[in-house]
């Protein structure tokens, strides 16, 4: 190689270095947060649309849910299947749901989730949290919208991030 060559051999690579070095980067933050809202909002948008397979794959599998009036579903199947059962796209005399339970089958079934707000925050590069202003509207039982606050955390597993937890809070409670 000649000296001319070797020469712009290094200037190639140290404006390489240079390049890498003083570069615009974007940072995986704001990509990891659009991805977790992503999920949040599929929450809403899944629910609305009533279709409790692409819900279900919201959850990761072992995912824990409390509900409104403090029940703890756990794993994604159960999950899957109280919200199928509320939204009346199961027979109501599934196994697993008693005769007390047949006053909740198809409660939800006309109803739409609006999410007024969606806060994320990484907690690691593979641990969310998301807090979540909710309204619900077609509750069967109620006139009136419903309102409340979703938290959720979420981890990012080989298929993306999957909801680990859920809880929801009602405010200013008028169901029974």
């Amino acid at each position: 190689m000649t000296a001319a060559r070797c020469r712009f051999s290094a200037v190639l690579a140290a404006m390489a270095v240079l390049n890498c070095l003083f570069a615009p980067r974007v940072p995986a933050a704001p990509i990891a947060t659009e991805a977790v809202r992503k999920v949040v909002v599929g929450f809403a948008t899944t629910w609305n649309r009533h279709d409790l397979e692409a819900f279900g794959k919201l959850f990761a599998p072992d995912a824990n849910f409390v509900n409104v009036i403090g029940l703890l579903w756990t794993g994604r199947q159960s999950i899957q299947e109280h919200i199928a059962y509320s939204h009346g796209v199961i027979p109501a005399d599934s196994p697993g749901f008693s005769a007390a339970d047949r006053r909740y089958y198809g409660i939800f079934k006309n109803s739409t989730m609006n999410f007024d707000q969606v806060d994320v925050r990484l907690l690691r590069p593979d641990v969310a949290e998301a807090h979540v202003s909710w309204e619900l509207s077609g509750d069967l039982r109620v006139e009136n919208a419903r309102r409340g606050v979703f938290v959720f955390v979420l981890t990012r597993r080989t298929a993306g991030w999957l909801i680990a937890t859920v809880q929801d809070t009602e405010i200013n409670r008028t169901v029974k």
